[in-house]
């Protein structure tokens, strides 16, 4: 009996341990690097963090593509040996989103951007396993959306069809995290809403701006950590 008594007390004592101490490694390209608006401390994984008082580190890069993740995951190591919490968004340039507006606004050729996105999935997935495999059993691992910016009222040419192609992109990233059994903050697509490019308080640059086009701002980011900071409480 004593011996079982302090078999549970010893788990209980890891249980929270795990519990008092989260933290936050974040992976993936410049919508989780905020490379253009300030790096690592304007993105949204080191502000979800400052929200939540846990420790976050982030190895995300821009320009990053899905094969790029294994050398972060190499660089990532020793933060993962111990990471509560990893999150990452990713597989934007594979699909080359800003071509892909561009394909629509200019030739309304949604079919062919489409295509694009779907072709993406298997190497989500591989991705995903691979962030699994290199983390450690316990940690929670989350695929974030990638937040649909575009302009409303029409002020851009074929923005409908933009905003369904956000829409695709989300659906199969959502897709790829069930496949892999990770989770997916799918909160994170609409925190833009009202703050859309070309809108009176932008929270991302357009696709036509000279830099950072076609991502999230300072303020940007600071919204979508305060939704990543939301999920990673509920799911605590």
């Amino acid at each position: 009996m004593l011996k079982l008594f302090l078999t549970v007390f010893a788990l209980c004592l890891i249980h929270g341990s795990y519990q008092q101490n989260p933290n936050i490694v974040a992976l993936g390209d410049s919508f989780t690097s905020a490379g253009a608006v300030g790096g690592a401390p304007k993105s949204y994984p080191i502000v979800a963090g400052k929200i939540l008082g846990w420790p976050a580190v982030n190895y995300a890069k821009g320009g990053s593509v899905l094969k790029d993740i294994p050398g972060q995951l190499k660089k990532a190591e020793a933060a993962l040996a111990n990471a509560t919490h990893v999150i990452f968004t990713t597989g934007g340039n594979d699909v080359g989103l800003v071509q892909s507006f561009t394909q629509i606004i200019l030739l309304n050729d949604l079919a062919g951007a489409s295509k694009r996105v779907k072709d993406v999935e298997a190497g989500l997935v591989s991705a995903y396993n691979l962030i699994k495999a290199a983390a450690k059993p316990t940690a929670k691992i989350y695929a974030v959306a990638y937040v649909d910016f575009i302009s409303v009222s029409k002020k851009i040419p074929n923005e409908a069809s933009c905003h369904k192609l956000m829409d695709i992109l989300n659906e199969t990233v959502k897709k790829a995290a069930q496949t892999a059994g990770i989770r997916f903050i799918e909160e994170v697509k609409t925190a833009f809403r009202g703050h859309e490019m070309f809108s009176a308080e932008p929270f991302a640059d357009s696709l036509f701006a000279s830099s950072n086009a076609a991502h999230p701002n300072a303020k940007g980011h600071a919204k979508i950590g305060e939704v990543v900071a939301a999920r990673l409480l509920a799911d605590q």
